[in-house]
């Protein structure tokens, strides 16, 4: 069955809607944590860094802040930001995190203790990324181990259906570490629904449910540049991702009011029956 609205066709779905439980936020000083993503069903927030480059995004009186900070108090007040998942210290380049990841780690511990926090984290993100080119991955394994839990990290692949992925994920993950993947849709790499296709074999062979899924809502241009994902775009990761537990990334960049109060709308209409 279908519903016509103005000049949009919406098909009822038949299967559980994606469950779109968290936005990430990739701090800089060009945007600011705004939104309305709670209309989609977020109720956790993730700022990707709390230090970044040796900078903090809060206040501190032993780590250097960077000059625009946001309002966390009233960033915490906001439906969409009723949960907080923590960001550790990182690099902007992915090159430098990574040979840098030990000392990110002991960073990260001391970010924790010089840092009087306006909230409680639920849980912490450390965001050294990882895919299956990263020869010293078990250094990245042995820091998780170091680190507060709860504790996410996330995974990437430049390839669409990465074979092993899942034995490669098992050999250096810790026990008490879940972990955001990355669908690859943004990037063109591969489609939702080999997104999908990965993520439930991640979770077959790792378990209790660890891995979720970071729908990318951006897409890359021709010249190598990323631009926001159109709804309608996003709305076909969504179908592909029914029943399954969802992040955005990025919201403040990605996905503004507009989009929200479309995708919003569409979800209401295809999924009725299980709202």
């Amino acid at each position: 069955m279908v519903i016509i609205t103005g000049m949009v066709v919406v098909e009822k779905r038949q299967l559980p809607p994606a469950q779109v439980i968290g936005v990430f936020w990739q701090p800089d000083l060009h945007s600011q944590p705004e939104g309305n993503w709670d209309l989609l069903g977020v109720t956790t927030f993730i700022p990707q860094f709390g230090t970044v480059d040796g900078k903090s995004w809060f206040q501190g009186e032993r780590i250097s802040a960077w000059q625009t900070l946001p309002n966390w108090k009233k960033v915490k007040q906001q439906a969409w930001s009723k949960h907080l998942i923590l960001g550790l210290s990182g690099r902007y380049n992915e090159t430098e995190a990574r040979a840098q990841v030990e000392d990110l780690g002991v960073e990260s511990l001391n970010f924790l203790k010089n840092t009087d926090f306006p909230f409680k984290a639920d849980a912490y993100y450390f965001p050294v990324e990882a895919d299956p080119t990263w020869l010293r991955v078990h250094a990245l394994g042995k820091t998780l181990e170091t680190l507060p839990k709860p504790l996410w990290v996330s995974i990437y692949s430049a390839e669409a259906e990465p074979l092993h992925y899942d034995l490669w994920l098992k050999s250096w993950l810790p026990e008490q570490t879940n972990v955001f993947f990355q669908d690859g849709v943004g990037t063109g790499v591969r489609t939702a629904e080999q997104a999908v296709k990965i993520a439930n074999q991640l979770n077959k062979t790792i378990g209790n449910h660890r891995v979720v899924i970071i729908l990318e809502a951006f897409r890359m241009t021709e010249d190598h540049k990323t631009r926001a994902a159109t709804p309608w775009e996003i709305i076909e990761q969504l179908k592909a991702y029914e029943g399954q537990q969802v992040y955005i990334f990025d919201g403040p960049h990605y996905m503004n009011r507009w989009s929200v109060y479309t995708v919003a709308l569409w979800q209401k209409l295809a999924y009725r029956r299980f709202l």
